[in-house]
């Protein structure tokens, strides 16, 4: 961590109002809706922040109770949201979830076009104020919002760059957002520029045509895009990094699944932690720990602590009862 910068993480992104039915309904039939708010970025900084680091976020959103209940959740975990962008000419984005049960899997449905955050322009966006970080950390999701979204993104990475700050991207691949083909032209610049890169072991093949065994896959986006750190997750087998020399890995835990969206941005969150905090396989560690945690917790916010990553991965798995 750098104490001479205002924070070690920021990010720029979309956060949504999150509306899920109970598992087990329908949502043509259900009767009620959880109302919560969910995003990458945010979910990334919330997770960070919850391990005790400075973390802010900004976004564009339409000035009403729905954006303000999301800067107020987002704030409660101790991100900085001073530098959102407020708009009355634009809408909220929304999302719909489903939980699956065997063999019915997760459904989500978006309602996010023409959204405030897809109408946000680059003079809009306080760059500076994102580059008062050891780290900006980005995601595949926002460039693939709009044309503006994905030219402030490549805006970004070029100033962060400029200015010694490190820039962190998750790839993050959306079907419903774009095709691979698609994603694989506007993302391949933009992967090219950062430090470290995290991806999912579907992505790498689905947009980049990489395949292999975990460890060829990490060494070839490692080599293909430059990247300082390339971080290949796994889902429930945990993930693997790479250098350029070493390799670090974590497993999985045994998890008694209650929600799985956020489970990702809290792998992502773990990764920076570590790198932060000077070790990569400590990162790696965190990453397996948040993520398992996360996935027990209702929503995509990591409402945890340091201290209960620590006893988990101390534990290899916790107790029955804390007591």
């Amino acid at each position: 961590m750098d104490s001479n910068r205002q924070f070690d993480v920021t990010s720029l992104g979309s956060t949504m109002i999150r509306l899920s039915v109970p598992s087990g309904e329908r949502l043509e039939t259900a009767p009620v809706y959880d109302v919560r708010t969910a995003g990458t970025e945010s979910n990334t900084m919330v997770a960070l922040s919850r391990m005790g680091f400075r973390t802010g976020w900004v976004s564009r959103l339409g000035d009403n109770p729905l954006g303000r209940r999301i800067t107020r959740e987002i704030g409660y975990h101790g991100v900085d949201t001073s530098s959102v962008i407020w708009t009355e000419d634009d809408r909220n984005e929304l999302f719909f979830v489903e939980y699956g049960s065997s063999p019915r899997p997760i459904q989500v449905l978006y309602d996010r076009a023409h959204s405030a955050v897809s109408r946000i322009r680059q003079e809009e966006v306080d760059t500076d104020y994102l580059l008062r970080s050891s780290i900006v950390h980005l995601t595949g999701i926002f460039p693939a919002l709009s044309d503006s979204c994905a030219a402030i993104t490549e805006h970004v990475i070029s100033a962060a760059k400029s200015a010694g700050v490190k820039v962190s991207f998750d790839v993050n691949y959306r079907g419903k957002l774009w095709s691979p083909v698609r994603a694989r032209e506007v993302l391949t610049p933009l992967v090219s520029r950062a430090d470290i890169l995290i991806i999912t072991r579907e992505d790498a093949d689905d947009v980049f045509d990489i395949t292999g065994a975990p460890e060829e896959v990490a060494a070839t986006c490692h080599k293909a895009f430059g990247v300082e750190l390339a971080v290949l997750t796994l889902g429930a087998e945990g993930g693997i990094a790479f250098d350029g020399t070493e390799y670090y890995r974590c497993g999985g835990y045994d998890v008694d699944v209650v929600d799985r969206l956020g489970a990702g941005d809290c792998f992502a969150a773990g990764v920076l932690c570590g790198y932060l905090e000077g070790s990569l396989q400590t990162g790696m560690n965190y990453a397996s720990a948040m993520a398992a945690l996360k996935l027990g917790i209702r929503g995509d916010y990591f409402v945890s602590s340091r201290a209960e990553v620590e006893t988990l991965m101390n534990s290899g798995g916790g107790r029955e009862v804390g007591r």
